[in-house]
């Protein structure tokens, strides 16, 4: 009765109290038809028409046999209605037109949408940074699923057609309503370093193949988040600091990371194109693929993930790839160019 009542959004006394009324509702019309069946011998259907007729009132001709004992009973049948039918009426009505049942409503469709669901992203938490980050998932055609424990920024992201589950991210509950066992990414960007961390160890043990991106506020906590499951930790404000320095110092660098990286959509866009096994790209150069020639982007940088067992110099990125260099497969190649440029790189080379 509890979970029932806070999945739709209601207390579990108004639960109660809704069930009361329905059963009310129910058997008035019970006993209607069968007063009507027995007293006025009615078939089932008349003894229907009979029973809505007299509960509301509206007074049209009667059916059957009508003698003193069937008045009787339409009185108080009547009677029984007036009192408790209204009271029943309204409170039924009252609990579906209600703003917290629309919401719980809205609640199970948001989370029968989310199991059904596959590698999509969870987003815990829709501050500044958590809107920044849907809006880059939204811009790529990815599939989310939104965290929020404010009810009425549940509503506006839902008017939105925004998917956002309502509750609280560091709830195991919560996480499985949001398809959890089968999201690919999980990014938890909530106000404090606890919540997060409580919400990554939860998520990690949910889901141990998920790839996880925290939020951090104080330094000391990275490690804890790290430890607790995040793949990746990362520092809004030395992050918002070190580009601030940037463009004081090197302007210029500044402006081609905003344009290229941070603001996608102005021209240039920067993406990553991974050797999969089978693919075109594998055991192949960079002079051999043409990529420049073929599809006019420009390689910035070749990611190694192994580099021991292809030969590499070292694990790790390395910058300025030059046209001898072989691709292996698991490398992932660095790519500048438009958006359409890049389109078609993945949709020729299958990546």
């Amino acid at each position: 009765m509890i979970e029932i009542a806070s999945l739709i959004g209601l207390r579990p006394q108004d639960l109660r109290r809704l069930a009361a009324s329905v059963l009310m509702i129910l058997i008035i019309f019970i006993a209607g038809v069968s007063g009507y069946s027995i007293l006025a011998d009615l078939s089932l259907g008349d003894a229907l028409y009979m029973t809505v007729i007299t509960i509301s009132t509206v007074g049209f001709a009667e059916l059957g046999d009508f003698d003193t004992p069937t008045r009787i009973f339409s009185s108080l049948l009547i009677i029984f209605t007036i009192v408790w039918g209204a009271w029943a009426l309204q409170s039924v009505l009252g609990t579906l037109l209600s703003p917290q049942f629309r919401m719980g409503v809205g609640q199970i469709r948001a989370v029968r949408k989310a199991q059904r669901m596959q590698n999509h992203t969870i987003i815990c938490g829709y501050g500044r940074i958590g809107q920044a980050v849907a809006a880059e998932m939204d811009h790529n055609g990815e599939p989310f699923v939104i965290i929020e424990r404010d009810l009425d920024m549940v509503e506006t992201l839902r008017e939105q057609k925004l998917h956002a589950v309502h509750g609280d991210a560091t709830e195991d509950e919560t996480l499985i309503a949001a398809g959890i066992q089968t999201a690919k990414r999980l990014v938890s960007v909530l106000d404090t370093d606890n919540a997060n961390i409580v919400t990554v160890l939860s998520a990690r043990e949910l889901n141990p193949s998920l790839w996880i991106a925290s939020r951090v506020v104080q330094p000391e906590s990275q490690h804890k988040l790290t430890r607790a499951g995040a793949n990746e930790v990362v520092s809004p404000y030395e992050f918002g600091g070190r580009r601030l320095a940037l463009t004081i110092l090197r302007p210029h660098v500044s402006e081609f990371l905003a344009q290229v990286v941070f603001d996608e959509g102005r021209g240039a866009e920067m993406d990553e194109v991974p050797v999969l096994p089978g693919s075109a790209l594998a055991d192949r150069t960079l002079g051999d693929v043409k990529l420049r020639t073929e599809f006019d982007v420009t390689v910035i940088a070749l990611y190694h993930p192994d580099a021991e067992n292809h030969g590499h110099t070292a694990q790790g990125f390395e910058l300025n790839p030059g046209p001898n260099t072989t691709l292996h497969e698991g490398d992932v190649l660095i790519l500048v160019g438009t958006k359409q440029q890049l389109e078609a790189v993945h949709r020729v080379l299958g990546a």
